[in-house]
């Protein structure tokens, strides 16, 4: 073949060949920038989409556990709750109180209720706030305040030497005498069975409680003198749940104890 023919035909398949080279180079650049701009756009979704450690602070936070719902309180509970606190004047002032209403008074019984209707007695309060009354407890200076208008009060039966038993109502929040009653259904009979108990008790009534919140610091509420024991009575402010403690009227010991969760 001549010289002259293979330049001519070279020419060709040189043109040929570059102009499959500049094809190539450019759908390479294509593909490249197709991937950047889709890397760029996949990118700020991984980004938001990353998972942290559980350490980290960015984690979500576990439910609080304020957040969780309490235990709801049986009808007894709730109106230990509301009574409890808004008492001011705790078992044993309010026994001073109604044992000095009655000449040579012993205590017999006495319980922590809402007064009868308008049997307030008026003035400032004698007595602090109980210490056992839990601090987070929610309760205003005022009687009436959260209670329905009620005032709370200590009802307490008060005997005398011979037997004859007093009604007395102790305003729980003044602590002053709000009525003193001879009790009109006791006979003879039952003044001297009264008389005999109040003598075989060798125990007092303070002594008693002492016994029964050694281990339980809770809201003394009810104090009761049966025959061979006292019966104490300690609401515990945290679940107001009840404990009922019968000590000894001749011993210093606990003799039984029952839990009211109702």
């Amino acid at each position: 073949m001549s010289t002259s023919l293979r330049h001519r035909l070279r020419g060709p398949a040189v043109a040929c060949l570059a102009a499959s080279c500049a094809l190539l180079l450019a759908a390479c650049g294509s593909e490249q920038k197709e991937t950047t701009t889709t890397s760029g756009r996949i990118a700020p979704a991984q980004t938001e989409g990353t998972a942290y450690p559980s350490g980290s602070p960015s984690a979500s936070p576990s439910a609080s556990p304020s957040g969780s719902a309490s235990p709801r309180l049986t009808d007894d509970q709730a109106e230990r709750q509301r009574l409890v606190p808004a008492t001011k004047v705790t078992w044993d002032k309010a026994t001073e109180a109604a044992v000095a209403a009655v000449p040579q008074g012993k205590l017999v019984e006495t319980e922590l209720t809402w007064a009868p209707p308008n049997a307030t007695a008026s003035g400032s309060a004698t007595a602090s706030a109980s210490p056992s009354v839990s601090a987070n407890a929610s309760a205003s200076a005022s009687p009436s305040a959260g209670t329905g208008e009620r005032t709370p009060a200590w009802h307490t039966s008060v005997a005398t030497a011979d037997g004859t038993l007093h009604d007395v109502w102790v305003d729980g929040v003044s602590g002053k005498v709000i009525s003193d009653k001879p009790d009109a259904d006791q006979d003879a009979e039952d003044k001297q069975e009264l008389a005999d108990r109040l003598k075989r008790a060798t125990v007092t009534p303070e002594q008693a409680v002492q016994t029964a919140t050694q281990d339980n610091k809770g809201t003394v509420t009810a104090v009761e003198l049966d025959d061979d024991a006292w019966s104490v009575d300690v609401v515990d402010t945290g679940n107001w749940d009840k404990t009922t403690y019968e000590v000894s009227t001749t011993e210093r010991r606990v003799l039984r104890q029952e839990v009211d969760r109702d």
